[in-house]
């Protein structure tokens, strides 16, 4: 049913439900990879979320000197992997960056392997002319690492040069080797990914208009 419709046919009380339940059912139907029970969630604390972070507790690893050299050399790796956010620099570097064994979730997916970070990566990158990660800010508290960053993307179905930005947060922690053992991102997609989607640009933006 097309919302402008649904404004008309709708009593007042029901019509922002009906939007609001339309929208997560497309966004669900987006993170979904081939059935219901496959639905992913990018902040809901679930048992995988818990279990990583108890692994993961910095308390287990021997992490470099806030401030030292090798602090800016264990950072240097990660911040050259997504501030040179190209083929063939996440082709080369993501296996180095990331431990074999690693708990990664962004807004869309969730992965265990470095190998599986870098293909979902380079996926990503079929839709673009270009992308880049610009780093603000990294906030160390403990053994805990927090980057405040801007994503830039240039579409291929937008003239070249037509950037598209939006602003995120990542928690990141490393093993004794310096390798990303826990990477959590907080992004809210609906800015740049879902609004290029017909149906889901026009309910986010009648959403947003009615709350």
């Amino acid at each position: 049913m097309n919302p402008d419709f649904a404004r008309f046919i709708l009593p007042m009380k029901h019509r922002n439900l009906y939007i609001i339940s339309s929208l997560c059912a497309l966004l669900a139907m987006t993170a979904c990879k081939n059935s219901p029970n496959d639905m992913h969630t990018q902040t809901v604390p679930d048992s995988d979320y818990k279990a990583a972070l108890e692994r993961s507790s910095p308390s287990l690893y021997q992490l470099p000197t806030a401030g030292s050299a090798e602090e800016a050399v264990m950072l240097a790796g990660i911040e050259d992997l997504f501030t040179n956010y190209t083929h063939e620099n996440l082709s080369s570097k993501t296996t180095e960056v990331y431990a074999k064994e690693v708990y990664f979730r962004d807004a869309f997916k969730q992965f265990s392997r470095p190998e599986e970070i870098r293909d979902y990566m380079l996926h990503g990158l079929e839709p673009l002319t270009a992308a880049e990660f610009i780093f603000n800010r990294v906030i160390r508290s403990g053994g805990e690492f927090y980057i405040d960053w801007t994503m830039r993307l240039d579409f291929k179905s937008t003239p070249t040069g037509t950037w598209e930005e939006s602003i995120g947060m990542s928690h990141i922690r490393y093993n004794s080797e310096g390798k990303v053992i826990f990477h959590q991102d907080y992004w809210d997609p609906t800015d740049i990914v879902y609004r290029r989607i017909p149906i889901a640009r026009q309910l986010i933006s009648y959403t947003k208009g009615k709350m």
